[in-house]
């Protein structure tokens, strides 16, 4: 569930309707300036910039994280394209209809190559070339309007100007990090995001592996499933293992969608706010393998870098493990776009003896990092092993029981003050809110087993698909 739903959707309104103030503003301003008599010269090219615009924005809107930022551009520009196409003696129609043609050939490129920041940019700057024409437009009648109105309408198209390069979309490729004390469950919610883009997505996935100490096998999905099948639980990962993994499907058969994510350490999960740890972790890479420092800052983390690290390196980096791990997820939290935070669920089922002194901890540990990585990217907290805390076996995942489950976990956290901040920030930043089970089979009472073991032969996963569709 998204934190604080009904407040951000009448902020995000708001900002729609200044959209929509801004571009009616204008037209009451200097009307002439979009409605015309327009020369050939203006015609054509505003006739263009709408006719790729209205089309490009709502072809842009399929993604989901510009969907709030579309709505914004679409009220911004709805009544310029309205008041061109109704009141303009003579519209461009050809020009118009040459925009339509270019909008749908880039968003089918677009749904294609899975590449909406490319549209994002496209449309940012069809946006500013139309405001630069209609500024051309607007300087021009200066002969038959008074300057006064000459001179607002400039300022207007300047704001409206800003108002796109600000509420426009910043799209980039998915990227999933997962942060978590260890024991929460970060493998397991790896491997039950594996299992469900596989079904949901026709889904496959590609890995690098790395291990100081020459586990890599153990650390392998299949690995991982047929133990679970086997009646046993992952071990934790240790400390000088990580596995990266690029998970990739088609959205409805069609729509290419793709993912990374990591598997690290959760003892490692305290260095991702230690700048001065990364740096002396960069150098100790850079001199473990022979390179400048700047380029392990530039490449670290990324998939084909750390591929390359292994088969290049793997005897060098084999004692420096550690640092590898330590400046691999820094770089990759500071450049993910989704970030999960993961609550134990064995914390919330001993909330009254141990558990809320360790969430006080955890969830102000939490805020610290949301401080570092900015607003620039979506929050999800994902309380795992709900089946620990609710039986959830004939519950639907996507029902109004399911919601109901949530909201009551939810409500048990929030008057814990460092968890009550984090939903204070939720008017300004993207949260979103998540229970979810590996398993959701179990039954709270069959939880009670030797350690190591676990009373499921295979990955039942709960609520895993709402992660899933947050994560791509």
């Amino acid at each position: 569930m998204r934190v604080r739903d009904r407040e951000r959707l009448a902020l995000e309104g708001g900002i729609a309707a200044t959209g929509l103030a801004l571009s009616i503003a204008l037209l009451l301003v200097v009307p002439d300036a979009v409605s015309g008599p327009l020369h050939p010269f203006l015609s054509y090219p505003i006739g263009f910039f709408i006719g790729f615009l209205v089309p490009g924005v709502c072809g842009l809107m399929i993604e989901g994280q510009a969907r709030k930022h579309g709505t914004n551009l679409l009220a911004l520009i709805t009544p310029i394209a309205a008041v061109y196409l109704i009141r303009s003696a003579d519209p461009a129609i050809p020009a118009v209809a040459a925009g339509i043609l270019a909008a749908l050939t880039a968003t089918a490129l677009t749904l294609v190559q899975n590449r909406f920041d490319t549209l994002a940019e496209s449309i940012r700057l069809m946006f500013m070339l139309l405001f630069a024409t209609c500024a051309i437009s607007t300087i021009l009648l200066i002969l038959s309007s008074p300057p006064l109105l000459v001179a607002g309408g400039c300022a207007l198209l300047f704001i409206m100007a800003l108002f796109v390069r600000r509420m426009g979309p910043q799209i980039r490729p998915s990227e999933i990090f997962m942060i978590g004390p260890t024991g929460s469950g970060k493998t397991l919610l790896m491997v039950a995001l594996y299992t469900y883009i596989v079904g949901e997505y026709a889904g496959t996935r590609r890995s690098v592996i790395l291990s100081g100490e020459g586990q890599e096998e153990t650390m392998r999905i299949e690995h991982l499933i047929s133990g679970l099948e086997s009646g046993h639980l992952p071990p934790p990962t240790r400390g000088t293992d990580l596995a990266i993994y690029r998970f990739s499907g088609k959205k409805y058969g069609v729509i290419p969608v793709e993912t990374g994510i990591v598997d690290y350490a959760g003892s490692h999960a305290a260095s991702i706010d230690d700048s001065a740890g990364f740096a002396a972790a960069v150098e100790t890479i850079a001199g473990g393998i022979g390179t400048e420092p700047a380029e392990i800052i530039a490449h670290i983390g990324g998939f084909d870098y750390m591929k390359q690290l292994k088969e290049r390196h793997a005897s060098d980096i084999a004692g420096i493990m550690d640092a590898v791990v330590t400046a691999c997820i820094f770089r990759r939290a500071e450049t993910a776009t989704r970030i999960l935070f993961l609550i134990d669920g064995d914390d919330i089922v001993h909330f009254h003896t141990t558990g809320r002194q360790r969430l006080t901890s955890l969830f102000g540990y939490y805020t610290q990092v949301m401080d570092l990585l900015g607003s620039e990217r979506a929050y999800g907290f994902v309380v795992t092993k709900a089946d620990r805390i609710r039986n959830i076996r004939d519950i639907e995942e996507r029902s109004d029981e399911a919601l109901r489950i949530e909201q009551e976990i939810y409500e048990i956290l929030l008057p814990i003050s460092t968890f009550h901040e984090i939903h204070n920030r939720a008017l300004t930043i993207p949260i979103h809110f998540y229970a979810v089970s590996v398993n959701a089979m179990l039954e709270p009472e069959d939880q009670e087993r030797e350690e190591g073991e676990t009373g499921f032969r295979q990955v039942y996963p709960w609520g895993i698909g709402e992660v899933a569709r947050f994560g791509i």
